[in-house]
């Protein structure tokens, strides 16, 4: 026996057994994609090349029947299709005149500046700015900072279009500068603008004499008129692959880098919009660029429509990816206003969605092929995949569902649909290609559900994991987020016959606008920083199998006992009420007094026996005093009035109600049950399997609650719904598989412990192993260590040749580890 000496006591060594002959299921190519969402800035002041931020001076535009109140926006009054509510929020509302612009006037001069729709250029883009100049001592300058700055390099061209008219009286010139943050000039042009009122095109290349990461565009004017501008762009001449108004190159790179084998595009919850009035539209991000008019979206800025449906199929194409097309079906987002166009509008959101899959695969023949083909593109794109809608679910969305899914099967069968419904049903929908479940959580959630897969029927479609994430308690990214991904990785590539594509989210962030807590990839005006869960991203990739083998794991789950402790009840954003509450235990049934019970979250009240919380925000506690065991049957009914996740039942607490386990009623979209774990008063998310079962609102529920040491059992309504045993969560996760095209063994190790793993490691069945392989590792001292923008790379994949591989072998793995080993194979 293999073993350690541990206190004078030999201690079996942890084994791993590959077996190479144990073939499973195939590892798609289609398996690693990315997920684009204008969010974050992500697009425009992140992977868009434009540096001018408002060009078109359309940033304070809205959609009908919105207003601005208190500095605040408001969105026009629709009914939730779900709820039947109003949902109330404001939004956030630019407070500068003319947002990103500023004109410097000297106390010798008189100057002013205001928005105005007077003769535009494009009507789709119908606002331009009017500067008005009644006395000139010193120049005026009109200033656009940009993203938070411009980052410019020293002998770097940059192309300047500018759209400008000006009055007759103006006699003056038009300079245009690049200015360093200390005013320093970087770069100059003169722009011809001719006399007379016509608007002209003008373009000029700007070649940076110095590099600065916070530059400004400044347009100066020395004479006394009018000057109107319709449209300022700044883009660098060397774009990704020299694309006209194109991707920045480094960040661009960072995408390419991680070999996607699709992109999904436009979102995200900003395919819904907050109402229907700002969902994103497809066929306004075509054409010229000056006269795309934009959209304020769900998060709370005005994206331009420069990353358009052409860039990104186009993107998809330059780097052999296929394109998925996420489409609207009438509804805006679940989350915000929850607005369902009448049903006698769905024809015309089909009709649009019709239109994108033709502008990306119709013949020249066809309206929308033809108009591709005038953009410059006559030959189809690589769209493969349509997603119809984005986080919807339940009768409303499956009716639409239905309608789309027929009506684009029967012209384009060979396309992929994917719905939005949950890992464990499709509702009332007749038939889907594949599903879109959604998972953001703790580290502990994607540690304890790497099995989540393992469970759910096979044969009525397949699932697209098309946004997950690590995002709770990890700081703005850490290692243990990382080491968390990827174990749960494993677990979906293990799964393969089931999971066939996957993709993180959110993809990208500007670091000074920051929506989503955790994301994967940061950047600045002049810098690109990939967090480690990037380079797990970058691992899995580039190390895909091409179909699994099966291994053994000595250190695998192992099931415990639950432990004495409290019961209480509580809700996530959703009033509650619970009566006839009713508890066995040691032979005795008792209705359990309420009153004496703590309330330690939420809004609670009690009436009539009547247990009732009416806090709609946040995690919701309310803990009987009556109880401490872990061998109990607790009966009751439940409703719930919202449609927003679930109701809990707290079993198994420890007396300080920051341990214990919650059985979670209606979670994920209200269409799951699951159990889920209280660790440090934090609900670390689900652990086990979960079960689909519809929770409606304002409906009663008979709840029935098994608790043994060994493990509990949940009834609704008389049916058994889910069960649970309680297990270790494993130290350690193993993932296995084949390359055939390079004839090796590909195991991945992920060690979550503070100390290093030290395997014997078993390959069988396998002729040869040679000596020779190559092992890759991210690693880090401490597990809530982060990149940043001054170390980059303080986590980062190290490569190295390893000669001591055979059929039996030992290997230490890093503390906070995750590992690829490479094993040539005969």
């Amino acid at each position: 026996m293999i073993g350690n000496l541990c206190n004078g006591i030999a201690v079996a060594q942890d084994k791993i057994i590959v077996d190479v002959q144990k073939r499973g299921h195939a590892i798609p190519p289609s398996f690693y994609g990315i997920f684009f969402e204008e969010i974050n800035h992500a697009g425009d002041g992140g992977l868009y090349g434009e540096l001018v931020q408002n060009r078109s001076f359309e940033d304070l535009e809205m959609p009908e029947e919105w207003y601005v109140e208190d500095k605040r926006l408001h969105a026009k009054e629709v009914i939730h299709h779900f709820t039947g509510e109003i949902d109330d929020r404001t939004f956030i509302w630019p407070s500068s005149p003319v947002p990103s612009w500023s004109l410097q006037v000297s106390a010798t001069s008189s100057a002013r500046m205001s928005l105005t729709k007077e003769r535009p250029k494009f009507e789709t883009a119908p606002t331009n700015l009017k500067v008005v100049i009644d006395k000139v001592g010193a120049p005026i300058r009109l200033v656009n900072d940009g993203f938070w700055g411009m980052g410019i390099c020293l002998g770097q061209n940059y192309q300047l279009r500018t759209i400008i008219r000006t009055s007759k009286e103006y006699k003056g010139t038009v300079l245009a500068k690049l200015l360093s943050a200390e005013g320093k000039i970087i770069a100059m042009a003169q722009l011809n603008v001719p006399s007379g009122e016509d608007w002209a095109d003008l373009k000029a290349i700007l070649c940076a004499e110095r590099s600065d990461s916070r530059a400004k565009l400044v347009f100066e004017f020395d004479g006394e008129g009018t000057i109107w501008l319709d449209y300022v762009s700044l883009f660098p001449k060397e774009t990704y692959l020299n694309r006209p108004y194109g991707f920045r190159k480094d960040v661009a790179q960072m995408l390419v880098d991680l070999k996607p084998a699709f992109i999904r595009w436009p979102g995200g919850s900003i395919v819904g919009g907050i109402t229907l009035g700002n969902r994103f539209e497809w066929k306004k991000t075509l054409g010229d660029p000056a006269s795309r008019p934009g959209e304020y979206i769900t998060w709370g800025y005005r994206c331009s429509y420069g990353m358009g449906y052409y860039e990104m199929l186009q993107f998809c194409e330059d780097i052999g990816a296929k394109a998925m097309f996420v489409c609207n079906v009438g509804l805006s987002d679940l989350f915000r206003s929850g607005e369902a166009c009448i049903r006698d509008s769905i024809p015309f959101f089909l009709k649009d969605c019709m239109d994108a899959i033709e502008y990306a695969l119709g013949d020249v023949s066809t309206e929308w092929g033809a108009r591709r083909a005038a953009d410059g593109h006559p030959d189809p794109f690589p769209l493969e995949y349509v997603e119809l809608g984005n986080e919807h679910w339940g009768e409303e969305y499956d009716y639409r569902f239905d309608i789309f899914y027929k009506a684009i099967k029967k012209k384009y069968p060979h396309l992929t649909l994917i719905s939005n419904h949950p890992l464990w049903g499709i509702g009332r929908s007749e038939k889907t290609d594949m599903v879109d479940p959604h998972w953001y959580g703790t580290p502990e959630f994607f540690f304890r559900n790497t099995m989540l897969f393992d469970s759910i029927s096979r044969g009525k479609y397949n699932v697209y994991v098309g946004e997950y994430a690590c995002n709770f308690g990890v700081g703005t990214g850490n290692m243990k987020a990382a080491l968390a991904e990827a174990a749960f990785i494993g677990g979906m590539e293990r799964n393969s016959d089931l999971v066939k594509m996957t993709s993180f989210a959110p993809l990208l962030q500007n670091r000074h606008k920051s929506d989503w807590p955790v994301n994967l990839i940061w950047l600045d005006t002049d810098k690109v920083v990939g967090r480690s869960s990037y380079y797990v991203q970058k691992m899995v990739s580039e190390n895909r199998p091409t179909y699994n083998v099966k291994y053994q794991y000595t250190g695998s789950s192992k099931p415990v006992e639950y432990e004495k402790g409290k019961i209480g009840f509580g809700s996530s954003k959703t009033p509650l009420e619970i009566k006839d509450i009713r508890i066995t235990m040691n032979n005795r049934s008792f209705k359990p007094d309420l009153s004496k019970g703590v309330s330690w979250r939420g809004e609670w009240q009690i009436a009539s026996d009547m247990l009732m919380q009416s806090a709609v925000q946040g995690s919701s506690m309310y803990v009987l005093e009556d109880v401490n065991s872990n061998d109990f049957t607790l009966e009751c009914k439940a409703r719930k009035s919202s449609f927003k996740e679930g109701f809990f039942i707290y079993f198994c607490l420890t007396e300080d109600e920051q341990k214990g386990f919650i059985c979670n009623i209606g979670c994920w979209d209200s269409n799951t049950v699951a159990i889920e774990q209280l660790s440090d008063g934090h609900n670390v998310g689900a652990i086990g399997k979960a079960a689909e079962y519809s929770i409606s609102p304002r409906q009663w529920y008979n709840l029935k609650l098994v608790v043994t040491p060994k493990g509990s059992i949940l009834y609704i309504d008389g049916k058994e719904v889910l069960k649970h045993i309680p297990q270790t969560m494993p130290k350690q996760f193993i993932a296995s598989g084949i390359d055939e095209e390079t004839g090796e063994l590909i195991l991945k190790v992920v060690n979550r412990l503070d100390i290093p793993y030290s395997p014997g490691i078993e390959i069988k069945g396998v002729e040869q192993v040679l000596n020779t392989g190559k092992i890759i590792s991210l690693s880090a001292k401490d597990d809530n260590e982060e990149n940043s923008f001054e170390e980059p790379r303080k986590i980062y994949p190290k490569e190295v040749e390893y000669n001591q591989f055979s059929e039996t072998f030992s290997y230490e793995f890093a503390p906070y580890s995750y590992t690829i080993l490479r094993i040539r194979v005969k």
